[in-house]
């Protein structure tokens, strides 16, 4: 697991303490593959893809020829998709921007709103691609820290890392890597804080409806200065689909849809109907998700109690969303770690190296329940070998 790190922004990201996690995944799936057998993997970042339901919606949408929602993108979104999701998200149609993900919405918003040399800043530990994206653009990147063990927001936090040259922060809902929820209040209170000082808000909602308990009702028409963006590939496992939206308000709304028509003015428009179809059977696919967590989530939360009682680890509970992001007690190699427990003990899980925090691992835990509880099983067992043969080589030392 030893991708050469080559561009310059992912040298600039392993001096902030980063490291690739593309590239750590790219390793990691070729070990799995081509290494010995039976290996399980606790980094997976979404439900699986419900392949037969996508196949029966896709079937009796087509059935009879192209359906209704099989409609032009040219220059605009798919009307039943966007009207769909405006009802979901409590936004107006013409408040959305579909796109072809999410990873090209936040790619088409840093070069839709910001300039090169303008200040971004981006929240610790978080997902690279924020800064990735950034460094690439030429724009400067920071990071406020989200501190362990709940990885909360603070507005005080975030509004004490600006600087003269920021113009966008970015945070994600539910947060990625540790799940840990934003409350709508908090956004609004911090939304505000930066329109009083001409700063965008971009708000990652890809792990968002995994907390179904209380659905997101952020208004972006009372906040013009934020983006909330979002796709169906955390939420649905529908990374096949290919689609995404941003939601905005505004001039800002105005300024991303000039920006779109110049530069990606035609999603697909196959997929953008299949997406139409999907949301029209939305309750049904989020019964499917929401069955799927209800599952392991009793598994995960067994199994990290009884990791964090040993010691082993150090969590926040309860578990939201389907990933979270665990301490190693004594560990701050966990690049290390995370190479060993694969070779040792057949399980796959994220270094914190990551997400720019050491020391921790990110535990996808959205699994059939056998497979969940395998893993977890090695990686309880994995975790204990480590920490007796650590023990060993200090006392040798």
């Amino acid at each position: 697991m030893g991708s050469a790190i080559v561009d310059a922004s992912s040298l600039e990201m392993e001096a902030a303490g980063w490291i690739s996690y593309p590239h750590w995944v790219q390793d990691a799936l070729a070990l799995m593959r081509n290494g010995a057998p039976g290996k399980i993997g606790l980094f997976e970042s979404s439900v699986p893809e419900p392949s037969a339901m996508l196949a029966d919606t896709v079937s009796a949408a087509f059935r009879n020829g192209p359906p209704a929602t099989y409609q032009s993108v040219f220059m605009r979104n798919n009307p039943d998709l966007a009207l769909r999701l405006g009802e979901r998200y409590g936004a107006a149609a013409e408040q959305i921007i579909c796109t072809t993900g999410a990873t090209s919405a936040v790619q088409l918003i840093y070069a839709g709103l910001l300039n090169r040399d303008d200040h971004i800043l981006i929240e610790r530990p978080g997902f690279d691609m924020f800064a990735n994206y950034a460094l690439d653009a030429e724009i400067e990147i920071g990071f406020f820290d989200r501190p362990a063990p709940d990885f909360s927001l603070s507005v005080d936090a975030v509004l004490s890392a600006l600087t003269a040259k920021t113009r966008m922060v970015v945070v994600t809902n539910l947060h990625n890597p540790s799940g840990a929820l934003v409350s709508d209040e908090t956004l609004s209170e911090l939304a505000d804080a930066l329109r009083e000082r001409g700063v965008y808000l971009l708000i990652d909602e890809v792990y968002r409806d995994y907390y179904d308990a209380e659905p997101c009702r952020f208004d972006v028409s009372r906040h013009w200065n934020a983006i909330r963006v979002n796709s169906m590939t955390k939420i649905f496992g529908l990374s096949s689909v290919r689609c995404g939206w941003m939601i905005a308000s505004g001039r800002t709304l105005e300024q991303l849809k000039a920006y779109r028509d110049r530069v990606d003015f035609a999603v697909s428009k196959l997929s953008h109907s299949i997406a139409a179809e999907v949301f029209a059977r939305a309750h049904d696919f989020d019964r499917w998700r929401t069955g799927h967590m209800d599952a392991a989530m009793p598994v995960a939360e067994s199994a990290f109690s009884e990791l964090s009682a040993a010691e082993l680890v150090e969590l926040s509970m309860p578990l939201q969303g389907c990933v979270c992001f665990a301490r190693v007690v004594g560990v701050e190699d966990t690049v290390a770690l995370s190479r060993w427990l694969i070779a040792s003990h057949g399980v796959v899980v994220v270094p914190g190296e990551c997400f720019g925090m050491a020391g921790h691992i990110r535990i996808g835990y959205a699994l059939d329940e056998s497979r969940l509880s395998a893993g977890l099983d090695r990686l309880s067992s994995g975790l204990k070998e480590y920490r007796k043969q650590n023990a060993k080589s200090q006392r040798i030392a």
